[in-house]
């Protein structure tokens, strides 16, 4: 694992995904960034994620930034536990996903 992020493409219905670098479930340690990375160019504004502990507080940090077909996540530092990053993204076709993935930080 990268100590400068998380990468992960999200099973799209209908857009190719890219090379996973992790799988969901993944054991990692506290990610700077978590990239999702995506097919196609989304829409910023109808596009976002949220990253949340196992009580549902929000770890998600400085705003999500979408950048063309990636979207990242800049959380503080992730104390040893699981998370889940959910997600929804829209394309410039207007089809709309979203999604959901897991994984555990640890020390």
């Amino acid at each position: 694992m990268s100590p400068a992020g998380w990468r992960w493409p999200p099973p799209l219905s209908d857009w190719k995904c890219h090379d996973p670098i992790f799988a969901a479930g993944s054991h990692i340690r506290s990610p700077r960034h978590v990239t999702l990375t995506f097919s196609e160019a989304l829409e910023p504004a109808f596009s976002g994620a949220l990253l949340m502990d196992s009580d549902g507080r929000n770890f998600s940090g400085a705003p999500v930034k979408v950048d063309g077909s990636v979207m990242t996540l800049t959380p503080d530092r992730l104390a040893p536990g699981l998370y889940h990053v959910s997600w929804h993204a829209v394309g410039h076709d207007t089809h709309r996903t979203e999604g959901e993935i897991s994984f555990i930080v640890v020390k």
